[in-house]
């Protein structure tokens, strides 16, 4: 039977550390339950999706660092700035640069550049992430 909702998303389909982050790719797909009501004739993917795209890459590649026992949370939607759609057939690349805060090891900055297929800018973003070891949870 075909899921009717659109959860829990999926919001990367590939992550790839780099030196200083992330760069993770969401291939959007006119099918995805989800764009059938945002916008009914003109689907867009949702700003807020774009964010958790920008989160999961980030929250993968922290808790990859950190080890195991590591679980990583939103903590602060520092910024974003939505620049241009994206739409059934583009690809979602989101670059993200993560710094630790020298103040406190537990938090960790993401710096997110998100761009279409085409190049073009879709979204800029700063989260910052809570690092927990599970027994905090």
């Amino acid at each position: 039977m075909a899921r009717s909702f659109a959860a829990p998303l999926d919001a990367v389909d590939q992550v790839e550390p780099g030196a200083d982050g992330v760069t993770a790719t969401k291939r959007i797909v006119a099918t995805d339950p989800y764009l059938e009501g945002h916008y009914p004739g003109f689907p867009i993917y949702p700003g807020v999706f774009t964010l958790e795209s920008v989160y999961q890459a980030a929250r993968r590649a922290v808790e990859a660092d950190r080890g195991p026992d590591a679980r990583v949370e939103l903590a602060v939607v520092r910024s974003v700035r939505f620049k241009a759609p994206l739409l059934p057939g583009d690809v979602l690349t989101v670059s993200c640069r993560l710094t630790d805060d020298p103040e406190d090891p537990r938090r960790v900055r993401a710096v997110a550049d998100c761009r279409r297929g085409d190049g073009a800018v879709s979204a800029k973003a700063t989260l910052e992430l809570r690092v927990l070891e599970r027994t905090d949870a």
